[in-house]
């Protein structure tokens, strides 16, 4: 799997992941593992015709996270896997 960020976000992603101690692949896999596995999780869609753009037209994205924290419990293979080098 390949995803890209804006320079904007991945400045944030950085400084979140490593507050966490974590790298940036490893924040993702772990806040993607709550949002997939937690009741409430969805992404909603529907048109946006402000947001045309070269012939497409724009898609609005609605994420609803989950109501209550969620508790992700790391064995050590993946705090290995997930740790800054």
């Amino acid at each position: 799997m390949d995803v890209s960020f804006d320079k904007e976000s991945m400045e944030k992603m950085k400084e979140l992941a490593t507050e966490a101690n974590l790298s940036p692949e490893g924040l993702i896999e772990c806040v993607m593992l709550q949002f997939i596995h937690n009741t409430g999780s969805r992404v909603y869609t529907g048109r946006w015709s402000k947001g045309e753009k070269d012939g497409v037209k724009g898609f609005r994205y609605v994420v609803q996270w989950p109501f209550r924290p969620g508790f992700y419990e790391a064995t050590g293979d993946m705090v290995k896997k997930w740790r800054l080098e």
